[in-house]
């Protein structure tokens, strides 16, 4: 057994109560060698000095191996207390996690009942969609038989139909073909009056426009020429004069046997502001300035107005220039300002 350290403190406390004991343990400790040397006695005072060392460590470190254990003692204690909460925790979750499992078996068994009830009556659902597309793809395939036989009827009345509108469509020829034959005939008689009522027209839009020209103090530079322009038509007449002050100028002239507000609209915007035209003028070697007129042997009330508003030149037959051309700019499409 370990001599500890309250051990020899009880031993300590018995030699105090009996100091004759002492005496027996010195004659025990101290040996006759040791009485007769001092330096013997030192030694073992110093022993004695360690042991008491040693022993006041040893119950030093024994108080805190007590203090650990006490202290262990106590932290087993709190967390057996801890488990133990912990386990009831458990138990209680556990019987809950039970019941709602048992919940969700019952509701799982409900919509299982729901989804057999709901499943049967889309089977018979289905019988009957069945049931009634046979019954329909039957009376489809009857009409489709009255369909067919009226589709048949159909294209016998169209085949009918189409022979009279061939028949119909060879008499129309016939007659468009007569129609061509007395518009041919026509058009020979128009060009024959043409070349008879051309050249008068002609003869009297230059006549009107030399007796201007001269009446103004100019002078007729060229003779009064056409020009055919590709895509647009033809220009009637074209000549280049010298007006009273020197500077020259083109002349272009539109014929109409009746002067229109139209006619004088055409004229503007057809020649004067087309640039297909003022190209094809360009190419001919006609530029700027250029003198606009629109010639006829009568007039609508409104042709003046309309001829005065676009700036261009309203040159009568039988009466004259009613309104006096402008100078125009090819290049800009617009009247020169003065």
């Amino acid at each position: 057994m370990a001599f500890t350290v309250r051990d020899f403190e009880d031993f300590v406390r018995l030699l105090d109560k009996h100091p004759h004991w002492l005496e027996a343990l010195r004659q025990r400790l101290l040996t006759k060698e040791l009485l007769q040397s001092p330096k013997t006695l030192r030694g073992l005072s110093i022993r004695v000095g360690k042991i008491d060392k040693s022993l006041r460590s040893l119950a030093e470190s024994v108080k805190t191996l007590s203090e650990s254990v006490a202290a262990l003692t106590e932290a087993q204690r709190r967390h057996y207390e801890e488990f133990a909460a912990h386990r009831q925790e458990f138990v209680a979750y556990r019987a809950e996690t039970d019941r709602r499992f048992a919940e969700l078996r019952e509701e799982v068994a409900a919509a299982r009942a729901e989804a057999d009830r709901r499943f049967a009556e889309l089977a018979e659902a289905q019988r009957r969609h069945y049931e009634e597309f046979v019954a329909y793809r039957a009376e489809t395939d009857r009409r489709f038989a009255e369909l067919r036989e009226e589709v048949a009827a159909a294209r016998a009345e169209a085949d009918r139909r189409f022979a009279e509108l061939a028949e119909a469509q060879r008499r129309t020829d016939e007659q468009l073909q007569e129609l061509i034959r007395a518009q041919a005939q026509m058009q020979a008689t128009l060009s024959r009056f043409g070349q008879v009522i051309g050249p008068a027209v002609e003869e009297r839009m230059i006549r009107a426009l030399r007796e201007w020209v001269e009446g103004q103090g100019g002078v007729m530079l060229e003779p009064v020429f056409s020009i055919a322009l590709d895509g647009i038509g033809e220009i009637d007449g074209v000549t280049r004069i010298r007006l009273r002050d020197g500077a020259e100028a083109w002349v272009l002239i539109s014929v109409k046997t009746k002067v229109w507000p139209r006619a004088i609209r055409d004229f503007v915007d057809a020649i004067l502001r087309n640039p297909t035209a003022v190209a094809g003028l360009r190419s001919e070697g006609i530029g700027d300035p250029v003198l606009p007129i629109v010639f006829g042997f009568t007039l609508d009330r409104h042709a003046m107005d309309a001829a005065q508003r676009a700036r261009v030149g309203l040159l009568i037959s039988a009466q004259g220039m009613l309104v006096p051309p402008t100078l125009w700019s090819l290049e800009k499409g617009a009247p020169i300002e003065e």
